[in-house]
């Protein structure tokens, strides 16, 4: 249901009325009786009597009365607070870190050893463009193809099918073709840095590229330029790869559409790819890259890379930095890759991740990934439905992921309930949006943001209360607490489609996730399966992930694009 529109009057009523909730009284400043603030309206009685039904209270006349100055007093407080330049990039002065039972004796550091493979270049494009990373990296480095060639490919791909998908914002053709450039010659002099060295990818377009646009998908930020690379962009340059576009996400990070229309799914372009990171599963589904960087708040990775085909990682939260990022909620954002396959997830991590003085909540925590893993040692569970029963669970994905898993060695696999987030604390979320936007909300700027949810909910937003808000965070601790008694000793937790039904609790407790590709349903709707990880243990999850797939082919199957 449409929010009904506010005026500015009837926003500052209201939103007094809510602030006597949390008002610390000024009776020490300010004089009983006084005048109420100046270019405020009047705040009477009855506007408190009517207000304070939004935020669930009811006070007796008396103490209505009695707090009435402090409402007009919190009024001054606003607009104080609002002079100040809080831009998007200002961060929160607190800090949310996850709650963390268990121990962690791994050395410390971020590496990532890929398989062994005897890659030969095909002669087939379509074969070329559609090889993980693990394997180009291999062709890059033995010098089987260059850099140039391989970027050239795949800036060709992106102008053929950039636009048909709606996937691409801004192409960087021609500083791609000078890092290639640059990174065979590196390579041509020993000097090679890693698997990500003269590989192509793109970034989702919430992050800053210096002197590019970074529209944050909406229509009235579609011109803005940072002078300033985003700590991803950082990193991924310092590991050699080619940034060759910024790709597609929905506005202000929700769901696929943009300013230009909706990104598609190439395996279905009567669909949109989902979102937000729409144009990077789309780009990578079709072969336009073999990996790109994304981000989640709450889906904006698994549910694209359920719906294109692909694979998926949401690491731990504040694994990576966010430095450059546009802020969507600061204590639930995290920075993804999605991929081919698992392993090229790991691979890109081992570059991206680690801790960064310009995000707080990164964390050096190891990470080692080994594409060999004896899950025989590991506790694997998986996720019940909260009413269903264990002894007649009979969903056909687990049942043949779990058969994958007990070929693989895996002899402890039991079923787990998880419990699950309350509505109030997922709040969360559209609080702290509402205020990383408040600006535009204020001005009535968010209104030219179309086919979006964001303006009612940015708006409905303010009259959330601050001492609910500090509940709801308590209820989150909570949850996390209670998350992890559930998960007990389980090392891996396999889930259904997109996580089945755990993406808003995990996004909250800050675990990471990666989603497997699983084919289709018959009605030719994607299919997935996901593993969800301990805090930190992205390194182990992703081993199990890769296994799974040393035994399946989903993620090596290819949309027609034909039909583009």
């Amino acid at each position: 249901m449409d929010s009904p529109t506010l005026s500015r009057k009837e926003l500052l009523i209201a939103a007094g009325a809510i602030a006597a909730a949390i008002a610390i009284p000024k009776r020490a400043v300010a004089q009983a009786g006084a005048a109420s603030t100046p270019n405020h309206p009047e705040i009477t009685i009855d506007d408190l009597k009517s207000a304070q039904k939004l935020a669930g209270l009811s006070f007796s006349d008396d103490e209505l009365k009695e707090m009435l100055q402090d409402v007009r007093d919190t009024l001054t407080g606003y607009e104080d607070v609002r002079k100040e330049p809080l831009t998007n990039g200002i961060d929160m002065a607190t800090v949310f870190m996850p709650y963390n039972t268990r121990s962690d004796k791994r050395k410390p550091g971020m590496t990532a050893k890929a398989s062994s493979n005897v890659v030969v270049k095909p002669h087939a494009e379509e074969d070329f463009a559609f090889m993980p990373l693990r394997d180009l990296a291999i062709l890059v480095k033995t010098r089987q193809v260059t850099s140039v060639e391989l970027t050239n490919m795949y800036l060709n791909r992106l102008q053929k099918y950039g636009d048909k998908l709606v996937a691409v914002v801004t192409l960087l053709a021609d500083q791609a073709r000078a890092d290639a450039a640059r990174a065979d010659k590196e390579i041509e002099n020993g000097k090679y840095r890693g698997p990500l060295h003269g590989i192509p990818t793109g970034v989702k377009d919430l992050f800053s590229y210096a002197g590019a646009p970074t529209t944050w998908g909406a229509e009235i930020y579609k011109d803005q330029v940072f002078d300033y690379d985003s700590t991803v962009v950082e990193k991924l340059k310092a590991a050699g790869a080619i940034i060759c576009a910024k790709t597609s996400c929905g506005a202000l990070a929700n769901g696929d559409k943009w300013f230009r229309g909706q990104t598609k799914n190439p395996w279905n372009t009567a669909q949109g790819s989902s979102g937000s990171s729409a144009g990077s599963a789309a780009c990578v589904s079709a072969g336009l890259l073999p990996y790109a960087i994304g981000t989640e708040t709450q889906g904006s990775v698994v549910s694209p890379s359920h719906q294109c085909r692909i694979t998926g990682l949401r690491p731990t939260f504040g694994r990576s930095s966010r430095y450059g990022g546009m802020t969507l909620c600061w204590t639930m954002d995290k920075v993804g890759v999605l991929a081919r396959c698992a392993e090229d997830t790991a691979l890109v991590l081992a570059a991206i991740g680690g801790s960064d003085y310009r995000d707080r909540s990164t964390v050096d925590k190891p990470f080692h990934y080994s594409p060999r893993i004896d899950i025989g040692k590991l506790k694997i569970g998986f996720l019940l439905d909260p009413k269903e029963d264990p002894a007649t669970t009979t969903k056909p994905q687990t049942m043949q992921i779990l058969q994958v898993l007990a070929k693989l060695g895996a002899k402890d696999i039991k079923p787990v309930s998880v419990t699950r987030a309350l509505d109030g604390v997922d709040n969360i979320l559209v609080v702290e949006s509402a205020a990383a936007f408040d600006d535009i909300t204020r001005t009535g700027a968010v209104n030219g943001i179309k086919n979006s949810s964001w303006p009612e909910t940015f708006r409905a937003s303010r009259f959330f209360t601050g001492v609910e808000l500090v509940q709801a965070y308590r209820a989150r601790m909570i949850l996390m607490q209670q998350v992890e008694k559930d998960l007990g000793e389980i090392d891996v937790l396999v889930t259904g489609p997109r996580g089945g039904g755990m993406i808003a609790t995990t996004n909250l407790t800050g675990h990471p996730q990666v989603l497997l590709p699983w084919g289709a349903d018959d009605k030719g709707n994607s299919n997935s399966m996901s593993l969800i990880g301990r805090l930190y243990e992205e390194d182990t999850l992703l081993s199990v992930a890769n296994a799974i797939q040393s035994q399946t082919d989903f993620h090596l199957r290819r949309p027609d694009l034909s039909k583009l």
